[in-house]
């Protein structure tokens, strides 16, 4: 499928995972003119529900609701034949250029008696578009040019619409979100959660200490995996994650596993190294959002299937602990250079999150860019490398499928420890 597609999450003030906003770039030649692959792309198939129903919404979401843009031709078309998930987990998303014209407005009545919501964006004149507006749950205010958007313009906008719900979308500067947190959005979508730090505190708490050094020990080559369950043991978190995995379907096992040691023994070195990299790296992160755990989970996958199209598959299992380890300033609450004195990373990985440069470079500026669905600078990387966009969908789609694949390794019962 020619299609670049990325769920970009919707936080609350407190960064708390409301929503995720589907951003997708579609069409044969993708550096065609996008105003125009926006009107057609839609006629008969709605692509954002295709992938959907596809991969289904706990892949994408884990079960949060989900913006699915949708056009003029797209609302016409009967799109609850493509759509089988809830309406109560799917916000229809238009933008200005819907018409204000009696059929468009009974097609959104229509959805919304069905139980689908929806939003807008992009709205040049309010007066002008307030039929539709009246009709949506949801405004999205671009603060993508923050000094041509001032306070003035989005508080107008909240006084015509009282009911709604105001999303501050495109939120890549931190201070602009501490700034507008408190004065009437209610959730925010963004790159400003995970944005890399320049300063930060000089300690860490002693529980992440013993999650980092599990993280270098792996490293080596060959490990006491004794030393590895021994420590594991002094963390109740890790322990009850070990068990979960060695105890869930994804293995299927018919005997329970009870103890640390029969589980180190059942994975192995080089299980037990995927284990301890996956599974600390979350709980450095449980402080933080959620979502930081999720992206630096979705970016490791993504850069290991990315390998190939970079024409770096030796590397691949190198590329996967670059993008593990690509937020752990922001985890660790430290510039990346302090950070990465703490845990042990190769040359390349080590020039790449630091000196963005390097061998490894290309694969975390294209990744960057694509999960920010920036989709000109998307384009001219893929142009630049030469890549096929075809492999690059698939590429991030496994990612996702692993993902939720991980994130549901679970077992019914909590497992003794």
């Amino acid at each position: 499928m020619k299609l670049l597609i990325v769920p970009k999450p919707v936080l609350s003030s407190d960064l708390a995972v409301m929503s995720y906003c589907f951003r997708y770039q579609r069409g044969g030649d993708y550096l065609a003119d996008q105003y125009q692959a926006r009107l057609l792309d839609g006629i008969v198939n709605l692509p954002c529900l295709t992938v959907l129903e596809e991969v289904g919404l706990d892949g994408f979401t884990n079960g949060e609701p989900l913006f699915v843009p949708i056009n003029q031709f797209t609302l016409l078309a009967d799109v609850t034949r493509q759509c089988t998930q809830p309406p109560e987990k799917i916000i229809f998303l238009m933008d200005g250029s819907i018409p204000v014209e009696q059929m468009f407005i009974d097609c959104i009545e229509k959805l919304k008696t069905l139980g689908f919501r929806f939003a807008i964006e992009e709205v040049k004149n309010y007066d002008t578009m307030k039929p539709i507006v009246d009709l949506c749950d949801f405004i999205l205010i671009s603060f993508k040019y923050q000094q041509e958007q001032g306070n003035t313009p989005y508080q107008t906008v909240m006084r015509k619409f009282p009911k709604l719900t105001f999303i501050a979308s495109e939120v890549n500067d931190i201070e602009v979100f501490k700034k507008i947190r408190n004065v009437g959005f209610s959730f925010f979508e963004g790159r400003f959660y995970n944005l890399p730090l320049t300063y930060g505190q000089n300690t860490i708490a002693p529980i992440k200490v013993n999650r980092i050094q599990l993280i270098n020990l792996v490293r080596t080559e060959d490990f006491a995996i004794e030393e590895i369950v021994k420590i594991v043991g002094q963390d109740t978190a890790l322990t009850i994650s070990l068990l979960q995995l060695v105890n869930s379907p994804y293995l299927g096992l018919s005997q329970k596993i009870s103890s640390l040691q029969q589980a180190g023994a059942l994975l192995g070195q080089n299980e037990l190294r995927k284990w301890v990299t996956t599974a600390t790296t979350e709980l450095l992160s449980e402080d933080k959002p959620d979502e930081l755990t999720r992206l630096s989970l979705l970016r490791a996958k993504f850069a290991e299937n990315l390998a190939t199209s970079f024409e770096m598959g030796i590397h691949a299992q190198s590329l996967f602990l670059m993008g593990l380890f690509s937020v752990l300033d922001v985890v660790l609450e430290m510039p990346m250079i302090e950070a990465l004195k703490i845990i042990v990373v190769s040359k390349e990985i080590h020039e790449a999150l630091v000196f963005k440069a390097g061998t490894f470079f290309p694969i975390l500026e294209f990744m960057t860019a694509y999960e920010s669905a920036q989709w000109s600078e998307v384009n001219r990387l893929i142009a630049l490398h030469n890549l096929d966009i075809e492999r690059i969908f698939t590429a991030y789609m496994d990612s996702i499928r692993w993902y939720a694949s991980v994130v549901s390794m679970t077992v019914e019962e909590e497992p003794a420890v």
